[in-house]
């Protein structure tokens, strides 16, 4: 972006959001020597300001104490476009089930003007009925609906949920919003109907919680939907890992879920803590990729002996890592923030697990911004997203360097929810990311709250809304003001109480910074007998 863009994008943004946003803490975002692409920032005599920020172990805990009372006025302002968005044209008043997306009629821009229902566009999956649920809840804490009316709204949803067709206590992949009929193949998708999605039952699963302690008057009909969820049936116990789905009347999908740092982590969380899966669950899925499968690189770590707090049986773990720009992190496979933050949204990681899970957060977020530092961009979040023009295809976006694929991974476009997961984790970066948005690119905000991603090559912006996306942004946004309130919730349920043990009791390869440049040492090869299992990208609805 040439640097009269950027002023001029600046000065639009400061008359657009002066009084909320107050003066942006930006540091670290911009980079004043761009690097190659793919590349960190160059040194300058010492760690980049990321790599700095990820030195120490001292995690957000409370990221309301971090932020001013001016960007908690701007957050609360997105918070309330988004509800706007979702309680209104993007929920269907009868099924009280949400659309998957609601496109623009015109051109981006404040006033954003939508295109009318189609029935091309009347579907729905699990993962949005039950982040629809957290996000009511969200909605009822930031003040945007009342505790009467937010508790009507999840007791049509949740009327709604045991209406729809199941199996063995799942919901299927997509439903019709018109009438909460199974369906197959919306937009392309090729899952024919009575296909049962693990991670979409994860997040199904995990909106039930939620609601169940936030309502207590809902609290028994929550329960009746968790019990009847079957987790055994999506375990594959030889390989001590969950099965991406089931097809009723037919078999298991072909590959399992291997990489423990993705976002179908939801769904083991759910399965282990619900007891019908066992904890040494926890230990099937791998932090990096075996010695000997391609990756982009040779992971650097240590192999741990935990013992299993339920059987009290012995796992070794090769606890291994990714560097870069010194930052030590556990990957995804795509590189996406979406993958990385996203149960962190529910579940307490950065208190429950802040030798593991909850400190690769944080660097996994601070690496996307050394990422867009080195790059040049002034802008970072990557994650699966609409693209920006002509072709409104839902990507998978990632930071190549971040990923463990060796495959293209897509670095086009950066979406606003991704900065947004980051907030309750490190609030001033993900702020500053956020107001940069909103200066660099006016239009992406709109009436609605943001739009679902921009080029920063081209400028262009995306001209959809994806559901996904804005669900997201509210969940985030609560947590961000509210001193982590949606995570409160689950955080005194039974199911935290299965699982606070394995989060406690993991450390990862990853304090400190990496400031040697000694070859790394090697991921010791699997010695266990599990059959040969293919790495897929994640799915759609997997984020």
């Amino acid at each position: 972006m040439s640097g009269k863009r950027r002023a001029v994008g600046l000065v639009v943004a400061a008359a657009l959001v002066a009084a909320a946003l107050g003066a942006a803490e930006l540091e670290g975002v911009f980079s004043t020597s761009p690097s190659p692409s793919g590349s960190p920032p160059a040194a300058t005599g010492g760690p980049s300001t990321w790599a700095s920020a990820a030195a120490g172990g001292t995690l957000v805990t409370d990221p309301t104490s971090d932020l001013t009372s001016s960007q908690i006025g701007f957050l609360h302002q997105v918070a309330a476009r988004t509800w706007s968005f979702l309680s209104g044209p993007d929920l269907d008043p009868a099924t009280h089930l949400l659309l998957d997306s609601v496109p623009l009629a015109g051109q981006p821009g404040a006033n954003a003007v939508l295109q009318p229902a189609a029935a091309a566009r009347e579907y729905t999956n699990p993962s949005l009925i039950g982040t629809y649920l957290s996000a009511i809840v969200a909605a009822r804490d930031l003040g945007l609906a009342s505790p009467a009316q937010a508790e009507a709204d999840a007791a049509a949803t949740l009327a709604e949920i045991q209406r729809l067709p199941k199996y063995q206590g799942f919901l299927f992949r997509w439903y019709s919003t018109r009438d909460g009929a199974a369906i197959s193949t919306p937009q392309g998708e090729q899952d024919p109907a009575g296909y049962v999605s693990t991670v979409d039952n994860g997040w199904l699963a995990q909106g039930l919680l939620v609601t169940q302690a936030a309502f207590p008057q809902l609290a028994s009909g929550c329960a009746s939907l968790l019990g009847a969820m079957q987790w055994q049936l999506l375990y594959d116990r030889t390989g001590n890992v969950l099965y991406n789905g089931y097809q009723v009347g037919g078999s298991y999908s072909k590959s399992t879920y291997l990489n423990a740092y993705s976002g179908p982590r939801i769904a083991e969380y759910m399965a282990i803590g619900s007891g019908k899966v066992p904890g040494s669950l926890w230990w099937g899925p791998d932090r990096t990729p075996p010695a000997g499968h391609r990756q982009r690189q040779t992971p650097q770590g240590r192999t741990e002996d935990y013992t299993d707090p339920q059987n009290r049986q012995s796992y070794p773990v090769f606890e291994g890592h990714y560097t870069f720009d010194q930052i030590k992190f556990v990957p995804t496979f795509d590189g996406s923030l979406y993958q990385a933050l996203a149960p962190d949204l529910v579940f307490p990681e950065q208190t429950a697990a802040p030798d593991s899970l909850g400190l690769n957060d944080r660097n996994t977020a601070l690496a996307q911004g050394a990422y867009a530092a080195g790059t040049g961009s002034s802008v970072w979040g990557w994650a699966p997203a609409t693209a920006p023009g002509a072709n409104p295809k839902y990507t998978n976006y990632g930071v190549p360097d971040l990923a463990s694929d060796q495959g293209t991974v897509n670095d086009a476009a950066v979406t606003p929810y991704a900065a947004f997961m980051a907030l309750p984790v490190i609030p001033r970066q993900a702020d500053a990311d956020i107001s940069q948005l909103v200066a660099d690119y006016p239009s992406l905000y709109t009436k609605y709250g943001f739009l679902d991603s921009v080029g920063p090559q081209n400028g262009r912006i995306a001209d959809r809304y994806m559901t996904v996306s804005q669900l997201t942004i509210l969940m985030a946004v609560d947590d961000a003001v509210d001193h982590d309130q949606l995570q409160s919730y689950i955080a005194r349920s039974s199911y935290e109480q299965v699982l606070a043990p394995y989060f406690s009791l993991e450390r990862f390869s990853i304090q400190g910074l990496d400031r040697s440049s000694a070859a790394p040492t090697a991921a010791p090869s699997r010695t266990s007998t599990r059959r040969p299992r293919a790495r897929k990208r994640q799915r759609r609805a997997s984020r």
